[in-house]
């Protein structure tokens, strides 16, 4: 992977390989194996996936989805082995068919928390569903349960839908983790059940225990610190709150035969979220004491976090050389991304032959006018007085650079960019459902030794 650093100076040798239990599966140094993220609905994985995806290029980047067509999946297990970040509601079988193991993450809920969650979650886009289904986009299952949630409150879901409530609220996590056929996937039909054992559970544990990375929703910070310790990359930014459910009622205003019924629909994921709990701790901790006992090693903060690169120009299509962005999305022939979930986002660039030189900005998008009238932009902690033009699409910011703060020609420069405010799309339009935290969308940073006032009226050069 382009953005792996040398092997991490605070990890003894003995200790570079994860946890896992003996086995075919034994877990190994993460750096240059593919990563799969097992994606167990509404646990922040959306969220975890928007940030794992700014690390590598669009071109590498496989995506699993609920409503792939037998042949369209038979296709993306054929070529698996070509893609780098591999994602989706996938069961733990899903290793098996990698030629070699892949580095692999997941997370897991409190399973109360989850089962409020996606029943919110359903209620929230039952028309929306429902519309689908009469356009042929999704299953009569799905839409099913989906309007069955809408018409009735979670107690009497769960007492008269038992098999909605089993494939939604029920113990998907154990199922997930313990499934050792793909054609188990997750997935709509009219007799799908979450149905699971006493040894589902004992074989979900020791598959969770043979993952690199356990996360938990409730400790998501902890939890990407430890991601990209074990993954031995830079460490992540701000992680944002994607796909969030707003306004679901809270676990302590339900009834108690209403909790004791949940309880028993997540009995299996209850125990199997504990072991992930001991799991995650151990290696937590054991984490924060490595980096206390190798602590004289250390590398400076500078090296860690500067992204290695000779490109003067950056366009999204690859892996981001910074943080404080979402994953690229495309428009027409343009990749962007948003900045967020914080005001702060960085690029590193390297410095480009010449003696007079400028930063452009291509900026599609802005959450609001004053997101670019108050932008403040610094080169290697020198503010720039930058310009706004209108372009072909969206806007350029411009500015002249002082070749005395740049680096040496070939060299990285920081680009801190900071937005005066990031809002959430779902709170300024309420029929929209995307709650990121966005600022600006950004589809090319770019130092040049070239003036761009002879073009700024048409499209920037390619690169």
């Amino acid at each position: 992977m382009n953005e792996c650093m040398p092997t991490d100076p605070q990890m003894p040798p003995s200790e570079r390989t994860s946890t896992g239990a003996p086995g075919r599966h034994t877990a190994i140094v993460g750096a240059g194996r593919p990563l799969f993220f097992l994606h167990v609905p509404k646990t922040a994985g959306t969220s975890l996936r928007e940030l794992l995806s700014t690390r590598f290029a669009r071109t590498d980047i496989l995506a699993f989805n609920r409503n792939d067509s037998p042949q369209v999946r038979s296709e993306k297990l054929a070529n698996l082995d070509q893609y780098k970040f591999i994602h989706g509601h996938e069961p733990y079988a899903l290793i098996d068919s990698f030629r070699s193991r892949p580095f692999v993450a997941t997370i897991l809920r409190n399973p109360l928390e989850r089962a409020l969650s996606v029943f919110h979650y359903m209620r929230l886009q039952a028309a929306g569903i429902s519309r689908a289904f009469e356009k042929g986009q999704v299953s009569s299952a799905r839409a099913y349960d989906y309007a069955a949630s809408a018409r009735l409150q979670l107690g009497e879901f769960l007492h008269h839908e038992p098999l909605a409530a089993s494939r939604h609220l029920g113990n998907i996590q154990t199922w997930l983790l313990a499934t050792t056929a793909l054609n188990a996937r997750f997935e709509y039909r009219d007799d799908y059940n979450v149905s699971v054992s006493q040894s589902d559970l004992s074989r979900a544990k020791e598959h969770l225990a043979s993952c690199d990375v356990v996360g938990l929703t409730e400790r998501i910070r902890e939890s990407v610190d430890l991601l990209s310790w074990s993954w031995q990359v830079r460490p992540f930014g701000e992680i944002s709150t994607a796909n969030r459910s707003n306004g679901r009622e809270a676990l302590s205003s339900l009834d108690r035969s209403t909790v004791e019924t949940l309880m028993e629909f997540t009995s299996r994921d209850q125990e199997l979220y504990n072991f992930a709990c001991e799991l995650f701790e151990e290696r937590y901790w054991k984490m924060m004491r490595q980096r206390l006992l190798f602590n004289a090693n250390r590398v400076s903060a500078e090296s860690v976090t500067r992204y290695p690169s000779s490109a003067t120009a950056f366009t999204f299509e690859g892996p981001i050389p910074g943080d404080g962005w979402y994953a690229p999305e495309r428009s027409g022939e343009r990749w962007f991304s948003w900045t967020g979930p914080t005001r702060d986002s960085t690029i590193d660039l390297a410095s480009p032959p010449g003696r007079e030189f400028y930063l452009i900005l291509g900026v599609l998008h802005a959450m609001t006018a004053e997101s670019l009238s108050s932008i403040e932009v610094r080169l290697n902690g020198v503010p720039l007085q930058l310009r706004a033009t209108p372009a072909e699409a969206g806007s350029f910011l411009t500015a002249a650079v002082i070749g005395t703060a740049l680096r040496p020609c070939g060299e990285n420069n920081r680009i801190s960019i900071r937005v005066p405010v990031v809002i959430r799309p779902c709170e300024q339009d309420s029929t929209a459902d995307d709650s990121r935290l966005l600022g600006i969308a950004v589809y090319r940073v770019e130092l040049t030794a070239k003036d761009p006032t002879s073009w700024l009226h048409g499209s920037i050069p390619s690169l």
